[in-house]
């Protein structure tokens, strides 16, 4: 298989994934090679040291990237559509922008549902 690059002519090149899926599959796994510190250590270091039981550490998790889930995917919130008036809109938007900032951020859908909250103990 002149023609094809290496990495698909199917020839004795070896994965580094080999031993995983030769386990995977019922096989034996092929020897590890010895790693080249191993070689330029005294034998009696190299004998301890590959006597002693290999520890498996768990691979940790990193912190996820991207945004965090909002409340688009919060099964708790559903979204709905009001018609209010344009100019209490733009009211309502400058407003929570002065006490943002002054440190007090609040999103207008955070508004609403404190509105709605109050409207709905006013009922009961």
């Amino acid at each position: 298989m002149a023609g094809l690059p290496r990495y698909r002519s199917r020839g004795d090149e070896v994965s580094k994934f080999k031993g995983l899926l030769d386990a995977v599959k019922g096989g034996e796994p092929e020897p590890e090679q010895p790693s080249p510190e191993l070689e330029t250590q005294k034998p009696e270091a190299r004998q301890s040291q590959q006597l002693q039981p290999k520890t498996v550490t768990e691979p940790q998790t990193e912190p996820k990237r991207g945004r965090p889930k909002g409340k688009r995917s919060d099964s708790n919130y559903e979204q709905v559509t009001a018609y209010i008036r344009k100019d209490t809109h733009t009211a309502v938007k400058i407003e929570l922008l002065k006490e943002s900032q002054n440190g007090q951020k609040q999103e207008f859908s955070e508004l609403i549902q404190e509105l709605l909250d109050e409207w709905l103990k006013l009922r009961s």
